[in-house]
């Protein structure tokens, strides 16, 4: 970003730039120790001292190997914060650099990797009937209107009746009473420690959702896959701020729970991550679609997580125009499978509002909605112009 300060703090990374900063809650322990910027930057967001630990697959209950291998290294159970099961098994939580070396000599483990910290962009402030202008996003938000809108970005891909469609959203949660939304609250959920609402007070996943699934109810807006059944799973919290091991939980929820035919939404970036590649990858090979964000910095996110991962049924998604043009921000790289569109797109937000935004976390979405109508089929129409990596994307169409 542009202030210099921030080069040395931990590092956050922007989708987009979105909605109003609506208060902070609480971080959970393990989280106690990590500084938060007022500003994303592009250093290493590696949180020191924590990490996260995977078990290889064995004949033993994930819980005895789990148990064994704290055991053996004499890891105090106290000082883990969160343990997985599911795609892979393993622990997170406080350790020292001799730990870790022991663990990754350890018959049992197959690899170890820091925590992140995670942060979706710097809020925004709005009003109603207001604009507020930075130097690269625009949001507006307006209260709602008894006038229903085809935003562009869903008259270009198409769209249908998404009716019985589920589709997981791994975001900062829902506004749950959006007249516009068809949120599934008994099977939402929030992996902030301490927190169990998937209120959305960011207004990140709302946006997200409205793409995804508004209805077409005469009020609003209407989204690709209207009337889709939106699952909250809320990894960022008020502010904005989450981490990998809240992404990893979440994504695991999903292949534990999710069936063949549903849609995930991935609106976001971490580092370089083996952990997260391999759960979209195992998610993936069960039949679950997978919608991912390029990311925002013009750079090849061949090195970005979960963007650079390339499998069947995962589609990353880069940011176009409503001229076909690809966005100046938009990364870019061979795991991008389609463009869609990311700019200037008007979509639910929370409050029961609605706002306008940028970026790849808006393009995704559009995939999303495809994804669900079709069954995971994603048809394409012509390429974007100006493709940075001298490979144009196909243009994502219902």
């Amino acid at each position: 970003m542009k202030s210099g300060k921030f080069k040395k703090a931990v590092s956050f990374f922007a989708l987009a730039s979105v909605f109003t900063m609506a208060g902070c809650q609480k971080d959970e322990i393990l989280e106690e120790a990590v500084p938060t910027p007022s500003e994303p930057t592009a250093t290493s967001s590696a949180v020191a001292g924590k990490y996260i630990v995977v078990l290889k697959d064995g004949s033993t209950s994930s819980e005895s190997l789990r148990e064994r291998v704290l055991g053996s290294h004499r890891i105090k159970r106290e000082r883990i914060k969160q343990v997985f099961d599911g795609a892979s098994d393993g622990f997170a939580g406080s350790l020292s650099r001799e730990e870790v070396e022991a663990l990754k000599a350890d018959k049992d483990v197959a690899y170890i990797e820091p925590e992140q910290a995670v942060m979706l962009g710097k809020p925004l402030k709005t009003t109603t009937n207001s604009t507020t202008s930075t130097s690269s996003t625009t949001t507006t938000t307006t209260t709602t209107t008894s006038t229903q809108e085809i935003p562009w970005g869903v008259a270009r891909v198409g769209y249908g009746d998404g009716t019985g469609k589920t589709v997981w959203v791994i975001d900062s949660g829902v506004d749950t009473d959006h007249p516009d939304l068809n949120v599934d609250v008994a099977r939402s959920k929030s992996f902030i420690s301490g927190v169990t609402s998937v209120e959305d007070g960011y207004g990140h996943g709302t946006g997200v959702a409205g793409i995804i699934g508004a209805k077409n109810n005469n009020i609003g807006v209407v989204g690709v896959a209207a009337n889709a059944t939106i699952v909250a799973l809320r990894v960022f919290d008020d502010t904005g701020y989450g981490t990998l091991t809240r992404i990893y939980s979440a994504l695991n929820h999903v292949y534990k729970n999710g069936k063949p035919g549903d849609v995930v939404n991935m609106s976001l970036r971490v580092d370089g991550s083996t952990l997260l590649d391999d759960l979209v990858k195992k998610t993936a090979a069960r039949g679950i679609y997978i919608a991912i964000a390029a990311g925002n910095s013009y750079i090849d996110c061949k090195n970005d997580s979960p963007a650079r991962v390339v499998a069947p049924n995962v589609y990353v998604v880069s940011n176009m125009d409503s001229y076909g043009k690809f966005n100046s921000t938009s990364n870019f790289g061979t795991s991008v499978k389609f463009a869609a569109p990311g700019t200037a797109i008007r979509s639910t937000s929370k409050n029961g509002t609605y706002a306008n935004g940028n970026g790849t976390s808006f393009a995704a979405p559009h995939v999303a909605g495809i994804l669900a109508l079709n069954g995971g089929r994603v048809n394409s129409q012509g390429t974007v112009v100006g493709d940075p990596d001298g490979k144009a994307d196909p243009i994502a169409l219902k």
